[in-house]
């Protein structure tokens, strides 16, 4: 595994070159080394510091993208993806990363969006070209390839697949002398497809998503958990899985089972569990906002307390 900057808490300790605040590049007046800023968090000037570090550094073989046309922002609202790069025209992206994920799984986790995000910009920057593997990183043709042609409205997250992938392969050898790990090229496009997936073990990524940090209930709206083997899932909207959770076999919108105990799963709000029936939204929604936590005994539906709940399974 490639060497890693320090992790934290030393922040200072990180390799940089010149993606502070204030430093520029002379043949573009004010514009940093490293990129712009879109806002003023410690975490966007942070992750410049590093994005910049891994292009033009020696560490990590991804060097062909323009970070001067790269914009750092962070996201103090982004709940459900680590990072995200958007497209703005003209081979300029902007690399938003998730407060969450740096407070809940510090900068380390941070790195690897930051890498993850930088394969996307790549991309952008050289969409419709081809690309080959090799012993040294990955070698980008002028060959055209199959290009969409989506440039403003495209974006990437970390975490969520948005767009496919031409595999249309074409035998192309190594314009740099160096040996070629596969002789077929891949068409560089947007998305998590295999002009992503030839950077996956050359960065260190995980693939397309990765986990940081343990789950919460709290993090979530609705919570739907199994009474047998306490497993949960979590939704941000009320969905059709969380009505069936709720209404179970009594509801209008059928049922669902746990995929290990094959019981009935039921939807939770603490330390209570809703029985099943045929509960209108507004009743999910009381239920799922805590309203009967605490007065279960006088509660206008029925309850069960989790220790007490006995698992339903599925009839033979």
């Amino acid at each position: 595994m490639p060497p890693t900057p320090p992790s934290e808490p030393a922040a200072v300790n990180e390799p940089t070159f010149s993606a502070s605040p204030t430093a520029t590049t002379p043949a573009t007046a004010g514009t940093p080394a490293g990129g712009s800023l879109a806002d003023d968090h410690p975490l966007s000037a942070r992750a410049r510091g590093y994005g910049e570090w891994v292009i033009r550094g020696e560490t990590w073989p991804l060097s062909a993208v323009d970070l001067e046309k790269i914009t750092w922002a962070t996201s103090t609202r982004a709940k459900r993806r680590h990072g995200r790069c958007g497209y703005g025209g003209d081979g300029r992206v902007t690399i938003t990363l998730s407060e969450r994920t740096a407070d809940r799984a510090g900068f380390t986790a941070c790195q690897t969006t930051i890498r993850h995000e930088l394969v996307h910009a790549w991309q952008y920057q050289h969409r419709g070209k081809r690309a080959v593997a090799t012993d040294h990183g990955v070698v980008v043709s002028g060959v055209t390839g199959t290009h969409t042609g989506r440039d403003t409205a495209d974006a990437s997250t970390h975490d969520v697949d948005t767009d496919e992938t031409d595999t249309n392969d074409v035998s192309m050898a190594a314009v740099d002398g160096s040996k070629p790990v596969a002789t077929n090229a891949v068409s560089i496009e947007t998305g998590h497809g295999e002009s992503f997936q030839v950077w996956v073990d050359l960065l260190d990524l995980p693939g397309r998503c990765a986990n940081y940090y343990d789950r919460n209930q709290s993090d979530f709206a609705y919570v739907y958990g199994c009474p047998a083997c306490g497993d949960w899932w979590g939704r941000h909207r009320l969905c059709p899985s969380v009505r069936q959770a709720a209404h179970g076999t009594v509801g209008s919108t059928g049922y669902r089972y746990c995929t290990d105990c094959d019981v009935l799963v039921q939807l939770r709000a603490g330390s209570w569990y809703l029985a099943h029936g045929d509960h209108d939204d507004e009743t999910i929604r009381r239920f799922a906002d805590g309203e009967w936590e605490s007065t279960a005994a006088n509660a206008e539906v029925s309850l069960i307390a989790v220790d007490e709940e006995t698992a339903t399974p599925r009839p033979e």
